[in-house]
């Protein structure tokens, strides 16, 4: 254990103190003291002291203190200020290092090293575990460092080559250590994935073993440890969006010494979403309809772990759909027809919510309330008009709007999944079976326009009518009834009692049309008429409704006129130019 956590009466050898890079010093590891090659001048200072370095405070009683010397011709040192295992206090110089375990005393140690000549001091303060708990502090100015707490004697041969018969301190071996192995952490390195220098047992590639100013002697902190090794991450980690954990250290993801993931991730083995559940709240992917990906745990179908160019991390832009095309390339056609919806052409993420939601196709509302945020803003005027309508077109009032339009794109204006006439027949089969049987069809019908007569999403009027038309049978004639009618036919054609010009409906100049609709009980048009179609001409329907019956009609025409037999009258012929009937002018 580092920093103050004791291990339990386990003394350890030189290799269980843990883990330092193959390709770097032992004294860069600690902050940059020292940098030294074989053969080469140690600067001014005849000793320098490697660990423990000046002006820091520890937890540790026991420390090893280890050090080179410049000259060749030192072969011991003398130490003063702190009890040591060196025999008379007198340490032994080899290939120009030296190291011996010392004991402190709490509070300040001035630890003091001269070879005769020149002497090397250094300031070290014990402050204990127990009184570090309990609130106590160390005094200003000083640093942390931190060893392993049962330090062990360290021999220079195991991680130093020689070179020429002195130390060569710029390499390090990686030496291997029996920190798995011995009565601390044997428990270590048993699960299915492990992390490579744990499993060959080279502690020394994360921990120095003279001890660090990073807690558990690591020998530097952050994503700086790992990419030494992983150094092929380190491009991909200069992407524009970075992954909150890789900036502030890869252990938040990564156990750096085993697990039973696979990278060594800290997740339960079941899935990656595991791992992701330590930092993302699990409630938005666990809905009733969940994302492929998310529903399998596999969120690096989509998100990159560490670093990518778009937000979120996503695999590929959002925009147009071009990261959910990466799976979803069946449907590509689908999205890329003539009109195209507003929020393909932006992000999908508009609609549905690429994780999870109670709604189906894990939209981020119920579908109708889905449309309406939207169009409501886009189109107040019309929106405002269809939700205060009397008569509500059934889809729109249950909110089923992809009856009619298609979600994504349509080679049809405002979406619709057909042409209108197509589009209506497929829920009005009778009549499409009328029209279809039908030798006179009435204008819209004829053209597939229903939207001439009626409003497709909700009207005032019944049958969701454009304009108003009466559902009375019999009513006192006024234009204003017919006005649905009258956008399209003549408005005068029941104006005049006589007429040569206004129809061809007269009995001489006596207006028919005039006549029905100003009897006693004046009719609608359709008492006469059927609004979509007819075998008949001018779109005479073949029956009239009346309560619960329905009279035939029959009209048989004529050069000059026609012969009329319906149920509710005695058979009646009309002759423009030899008048049947004598009405009073």
């Amino acid at each position: 254990m580092f920093g103050g956590e004791t291990l339990k009466g386990v003394k350890q050898s030189s290799r269980q103190i843990g883990m330092l890079s193959v390709v770097v010093t032992v004294i860069l590891l600690m902050g940059g003291l020292l940098s030294v090659g074989a053969g080469h001048a140690l600067a001014a200072n005849v000793i320098t002291v490697v660990s423990p370095p000046d002006n820091v405070w520890v937890t540790e009683k026991a420390l090893f203190l280890a050090g080179i010397v410049s000259e060749t011709t030192v072969t011991q040192l003398e130490i003063k200020g702190v009890k040591n295992n060196a025999p008379k206090s007198k340490i032994k110089v080899e290939n120009q290092a030296f190291g011996v375990m010392i004991t402190l005393d709490k509070g300040n140690n001035e630890i003091v090293l001269s070879d005769g000549k020149q002497q090397k001091t250094v300031h070290v303060y014990y402050l204990e575990s127990e009184a570090l708990r309990k609130g106590k502090a160390a005094p200003s100015g000083l640093k942390r460092f931190y060893v392993h707490a049962n330090p062990a004697e360290l021999d220079c041969k195991e991680c130093h080559k020689l070179k020429r018969g002195i130390f060569n301190f710029k390499r390090n071996v990686p030496a291997k250590a029996n920190c798995t192995t011995g009565g601390c952490h044997s428990d270590m390195g048993k699960s299915a994935h492990v992390h490579g220098p744990v499993g060959a047992g080279v502690c020394i590639s994360c921990h120095n073993p003279h001890g660090s100013y990073n807690a558990m002697a690591i020998a530097r902190t952050g994503q700086d440890l790992c990419v030494v090794c992983h150094q092929a991450k380190i491009e991909e980690f200069k992407d524009s969006v970075i992954h909150k954990p890789v900036t502030e250290g890869c252990i938040s993801c990564h156990n750096p010494h085993e697990s039973a993931m696979r990278f060594q991730l800290r997740g339960n083995g079941a899935s990656v979403s595991s791992l992701c559940f330590n930092c993302h709240e699990s409630k938005i992917f666990t809905k009733s309809h969940r994302h492929g990906p998310v529903g399998s745990g596999d969120c690096i179908a989509c998100h990159r772990p560490h670093a990518g160019k778009y937000k979120s991390l996503l695999i590929a832009s959002p925009e147009k759909g071009e990261v959910c095309f990466q799976c979803h390339k069946d449907r590509q056609q689908e999205f890329s027809m003539k009109y195209v919806h507003a929020p393909v052409q932006d992000d999908c993420n508009k609609c549905h919510d690429p994780h999870s939601s109670d709604n189906r196709f894990q939209l981020h509302k119920e579908g109708g309330q889905l449309c309406a945020d939207c169009h409501e803003k886009k189109s107040p005027k019309l929106y405002d008009a269809i939700k205060n309508s009397k008569f509500k077109h059934e889809p729109v009032e249950k909110g089923r709007c992809t009856d009619c339009h298609r979600a994504h794109s349509s080679d049809v204006k405002s979406m619709l999944k057909k042409n209108t006439e197509e589009l209506c027949f497929t829920c009005h089969d009778e009549l499409a079976d009328e029209v279809a049987g039908s030798q006179f069809r009435h204008g819209p019908v004829q053209t597939g326009d229903c939207m001439a007569c009626h409003d497709v999403h909700g009207s005032n009027n019944t049958r969701i009518l454009s304009k108003y038309f009466p559902e009375e049978f019999y009513m006192e004639y006024r234009p204003e009834n017919y006005e649905l009618c009258f956008g399209c036919h003549n408005k005068d054609i029941a104006k005049k009692k006589f007429t040569k010009t206004l129809t061809n409906f007269r009995d001489g100049e006596y207006n028919l049309h005039y006549f029905h609709v100003n009897m006693k009980k004046g009719r609608s048009c359709i008492a006469c008429h059927d609004p979509h179609v007819s075998t008949q001409a001018k779109h005479i329907r073949t029956e009239v409704p009346f309560g619960a019956w329905s009279y035939p009609i029959s009209i048989t025409k004529d050069k000059n006129g026609a012969t009329c037999v319906v149920g509710c009258h005695a058979p009646k012929s009309y002759d423009r130019n030899k008048p049947q009937i004598k009405p009073s002018r």
